[in-house]
């Protein structure tokens, strides 16, 4: 389940069936909110497999354009570790 909805900013889900976060799943949801995203907590707590946020993917995007503008790949693991630590 890829969650890309508004819905998580105002403390809700989108109308999802809990049988689609069945054992084995992967939940991704797009938010980047400080708090874990209402989204992936309810697929974990519906036994999903796996379920994560989107800072990963935000931290890739912010380095992939440093490097078209700046030609200098930066190393995203340990910016991602701060913001993870800060949260």
């Amino acid at each position: 389940m890829i969650n890309a909805t508004s819905a998580g900013h105002a403390d809700e889900l989108p109308p999802l069936p809990r049988s689609l976060f069945a054992p084995g799943a992967l939940a991704y949801d797009m938010t980047t909110a400080r708090a874990r995203p209402l989204s992936s907590r309810s697929a974990r707590d519906a036994g999903a497999a796996r379920a994560t946020d989107g800072l990963g993917m935000l931290v890739e995007q912010a380095a992939e354009s440093f490097f078209i503008w700046r030609g200098v790949r930066p190393d995203t693991a340990p910016v991602l570790a701060m913001l993870r630590a800060a949260a």
